[in-house]
């Protein structure tokens, strides 16, 4: 059947309109708001919404050693067609860090970000996890936030909303406790342990 996208004036038939009058009639999208679409549109051009495949897997990070991001995927299935929903994103992106370097080394120190919670989720960790009879009960490290990802501003679930509080150029005291501290040399992961700057 003729079948045509938004307003075509030359997408047009002849025939019994849906009111029971004949004459010319519209086969393109804008018929139904128009009312003058010929009487089997519907069946000869049923909305057909867009159908897109599941997520893949998340991919690794695109750069090792910063913060950086992961990406997954979908692909079009089948496309919208007569009005039918459009097509959602296909790429879905998320925060990333990775701490070994694409030949399997440790990164630099100085150059990992630090992860930083809320104290709730330490507290909340249990007493055995954090008794790992290393005999070092943690440390603090001071930083100043240089900078804020959009995201920490506009955070909504209940668990992240204490990011809004945040400000460049707030201090803030982190502390590294167990489980997170990592052998050698007992520390965490982004403390600046080894930066000169």
């Amino acid at each position: 059947g003729l079948c045509c996208p938004g307003r075509d004036p030359a997408c047009l038939s002849s025939g019994r309109r849906p009111d029971g009058s004949s004459g010319p009639c519209y086969c393109d999208q804008e018929c139904a708001r128009t009312l003058d679409c010929c009487h089997d549109y519907a069946q000869a051009c049923p909305v057909i919404p867009c159908v897109v495949s599941q997520w893949s897997a998340w991919s690794g990070c695109a750069e090792p050693c910063k913060t950086t991001y992961r990406a997954r995927l979908r692909r079009v299935l089948q496309e919208p067609r007569n009005g039918g929903e459009p097509c959602p994103a296909l790429e879905e992106r998320a925060g990333c860090v990775e701490y070994w370097t694409r030949q399997g080394a440790e990164c630099q120190q100085a150059l990992i970000p630090a992860l930083i919670t809320t104290g709730g989720f330490g507290k909340a960790r249990k007493k055995r996890a954090a008794a790992d009879g290393s005999g070092r009960a943690g440390y603090c490290v001071e930083f100043q936030l240089v900078a804020l990802a959009p995201g920490c501003l506009h955070s909504q679930p209940w668990h992240t909303r204490w990011m809004r509080q945040l400000g460049e150029g707030h201090r803030v005291c982190v502390e590294c406790q167990p489980p997170a501290l990592l052998p050698p040399g007992q520390h965490c992961r982004g403390d600046g342990a080894g930066s000169h700057q």
